[in-house]
């Protein structure tokens, strides 16, 4: 779990994020009403859904960048199926 951890910087909070939204719906339908929790608000604010955007990204930026120095990036690359479908068309 702290190698996945390490490995996804965002995997544990959308794990989570997974857990409250599943915890939530089920109260929604036991109750069957609406349920407005803090959470709810924060969602909808359009400089949150930026910010949450523009790190994921950076993110995932920089990651690609680290892989693609160590040269993980073209080894997983030529083992995709994309890769392998790739260089059996390049052999024919």
């Amino acid at each position: 779990m702290h190698q996945a951890a390490a490995e996804h910087l965002f995997g544990p909070l959308l794990f989570a994020s997974f857990v409250i939204a599943a915890v939530h719906i089920t109260l929604e339908l036991l109750t069957k009403r609406q349920i407005i929790a803090f959470y709810c608000q924060l969602l909808k604010l359009r400089k949150l859904q930026i910010l949450g955007l523009w790190a994921i990204l950076t993110y995932h930026s920089f990651r690609l960048y680290h892989i693609s120095q160590t040269g993980e990036l073209y080894i997983a690359f030529i083992n995709s199926p994309l890769g392998e479908l790739l260089s059996l068309l390049n052999i024919s």
